[in-house]
């Protein structure tokens, strides 16, 4: 009887563990800076396939709705040999990266708005992307990608008029 009665505690506190387990990985993401730690990660350096066809998962993981879909359309849209408006790594701003001093700064939250700062240097340079998100129904995702000068990443993948 205590054997059977230990087995049963075992199995409880296993069950539970594993539904806290379970629970914790469908949960939306707490931290808007975690979310860009793991895009990075994700796309190890442009090995991760993000801004490719097979990375469509992540694309909509990411991105809030309108982005994810300008960031697809370029991908899936653009003609056969040719380089659409993503001839760059948009997490790098750059075509070729040799990143170091890579950092992620604290999260600025106002509301359900964020914006995270992420430096580095590539090749040396010094370089600054900003990050818009907005914490939804299912976590926080980005809005846009700001590169400095009036650019970002809606007004590089938006048709012009």
């Amino acid at each position: 009887m205590r054997t059977i009665r230990f087995s049963l505690i075992a199995l409880l506190m296993i069950s539970g563990s594993l539904a806290s387990h379970a629970a914790q990985r469908t949960q939306p993401t707490k931290s808007a800076a975690s979310v860009i730690r793991e895009l990075y990660r994700v796309h190890n350096d442009g090995k991760g396939g993000v801004f490719e066809a097979r990375g469509k998962k992540y694309i909509y993981r990411f991105f809030d709705q309108k982005l994810a879909d300008l960031i697809w359309k370029d991908i899936t849209e653009t003609p056969e040999g040719e380089v659409g408006n993503l001839d760059f790594d948009p997490l790098y701003n750059a075509q070729d990266t040799g990143i170091t001093n890579f950092q992620i700064g604290k999260p600025i939250v106002v509301g359900d708005e964020s914006t995270v700062l992420v430096s580095f240097r590539n090749f040396g340079q010094p370089t600054r992307i900003k990050f818009e998100m907005l914490n939804g129904k299912e976590g926080w995702k980005i809005k846009n990608v700001l590169y400095g000068n009036k650019t970002d990443l809606i007004k590089l993948l938006s048709p012009t008029p």
